[in-house]
């Protein structure tokens, strides 16, 4: 055969082998899976008890049954979610969800645990979550864990709170799942009305906390006030982690008078552990009405035990 003639074919041979050599180190991006959309099968529904007020929602019937609950312990735009149902289930016990009221607001990460909610498995989200995530300049703020609790949030619009039409949630999902809420508006308005009514039955003065001056404001990181020592002995055995929402009411003086469970996911060693120890640490500077005069006032916030 003539050189020129294997000049072209080893040319040939190079250039085909170049070809695969590119299409092996690029193979095609696989295509996001479509989520399970669910459409609500209840009316929302606000449950009022006594520490805290709940918002729930049905979507989907039968084996795609999913419950959606939203529980406020304050006054806040801040609420814990919980999403169960035989759709939920997941092999990951903790780490990060990815969350999005939708169409508008930005997707989130938020923290959960794996656990069951009655007989059906569930997310429940360890850190609060909003309709739309702080902005970068307010996240970048809030790492500072000493000024954190000082940070003000600006709060969400009426207008973007009705032009949500979903919640969606991703990772940690094989099928990301869709659920069609609707206008939120309505819903967290009732839930705010709630928290009103809670904070009467607690002694506050909800008028004049509506104009504060200066709230409740912790004198150190509330991170000092549980240290390791104090996680009960019989679960650290057991290697149980928990979730403990708590309530202190604090006095004019900034000391805290009382200490109350919220919510728990673990025996009641786990709330004692935390009133006992917060009471004894926690030192406030006490919330200011809008002349700056003292009063009875209160702080929320939640303990999360876990091991290494």
């Amino acid at each position: 055969m003539p050189l020129g003639n294997l000049l072209d074919m080893a040319k040939s041979l190079v250039a085909s082998l170049i070809i695969v050599a590119l299409t092996m180190s690029s193979p095609a991006i696989a295509a996001a899976p479509a989520p399970l959309v669910l459409k609500p099968t209840s009316s929302w529904q606000v449950n009022y008890a006594e520490e805290r007020c709940r918002l729930g929602r049905q979507f989907g019937d039968g084996k795609q049954t999913v419950l959606l609950f939203m529980d406020r312990f304050s006054p806040s735009e801040y609420f814990r979610l919980t999403i169960a149902g035989k759709r939920i289930p997941t092999s990951v016990q903790k780490g990060e969800a990815n969350i999005q009221f939708g169409p508008s607001e930005q997707e989130q990460k938020i923290a959960f645990l794996a656990g069951n909610l009655g007989k059906e498995p569930a997310l429940i989200f360890s850190s609060s979550a909003r309709v739309a995530p702080p902005s970068g300049s307010e996240l970048l703020a809030m790492k500072d864990r000493e000024n954190a609790e000082r940070v003000v949030i600006q709060p969400i619009s009426e207008d973007r709170q009705k032009a949500i039409r979903y919640l969606r949630v991703g990772k940690p999902l094989q099928k990301p799942l869709m659920l069609e809420t609707g206008s939120m508006r309505g819903p967290l308005a009732a839930l705010d009305t709630c928290i009103d009514n809670l904070l009467s039955s607690w002694g506050i003065d909800v008028e004049k906390h509506k104009t504060l001056s200066q709230r409740a404001t912790p004198l150190e990181p509330p991170g000092k006030w549980i240290v390791s020592s104090d996680y009960p002995i019989a679960m650290l055995a057991a290697g149980q982690p928990a979730l403990v929402n708590f309530r202190l009411t604090v006095g004019p003086d900034g000391m805290p008078t009382a200490c109350h469970i919220q919510a728990t996911t673990r025996p009641k060693f786990f709330d004692d552990a935390v009133c006992k120890s917060v009471m004894r640490r926690a030192r406030f500077s006490p919330a200011l009405d809008a002349q700056g005069q003292p009063l009875v006032s209160y702080y929320q916030n939640n303990v999360y035990f876990r091991l290494p």
